[in-house]
């Protein structure tokens, strides 16, 4: 998570700043001196300071990550299957609901990659990545291990 820079004032380090009081350690050699302090207080009265309780918004990246590889794979195939089934309940006359349980799966994923990208979830496109070339992959490579044990 990227830390924002917290924003202060450099006062000049003379009586007459807002504070009243100079800088001790200012010399005649001195280049930069004075006082550094936040604009605004601690806690609820100053929009810079963060309570130590208070989390960010929103979900963290590794459940992203997981919502990308399990839950949205899973809910498509489960959209997929229902309209295959209301294809089968209602005839091969109408084949538009298996014409959408088809371009469910490539609307589907190429829709969660371009939203996610864009909206700054990238781990939830991480995780639509790896259900689609990730975890075919390693099903083939087992594939291909089991046979060669077998032969």
């Amino acid at each position: 998570m990227e830390e924002k820079p917290e924003a202060i004032e450099i006062s000049p380090g003379d009586d007459e700043g807002p504070w009243g009081k100079g800088s001790a350690s200012a010399t005649s050699e001195t280049l930069l001196s004075g006082d550094v302090t936040s604009f605004g207080g601690e806690g609820s009265n100053s929009p810079y300071w963060a309570e130590s309780g208070m989390e960010s918004k929103g979900l963290p990246n590794g459940a992203w990550f997981a919502i990308g590889l399990i839950l949205a794979p899973g809910a498509m195939w489960f959209v997929s299957f229902m309209l295959f089934s209301i294809g089968d309940l209602v005839g091969g006359a109408d084949e538009i609901f298996y014409g959408l349980g088809m371009l469910l799966w490539p609307a589907g994923l190429i829709g969660g990659l371009v939203w996610s990208f864009t909206k700054g979830n990238k781990y939830f496109a991480y995780g639509l990545l790896t259900a689609l070339v990730g975890v075919p992959a390693v099903l083939f490579l087992a594939l291909i291990v089991m046979i060669l044990t077998w032969i």
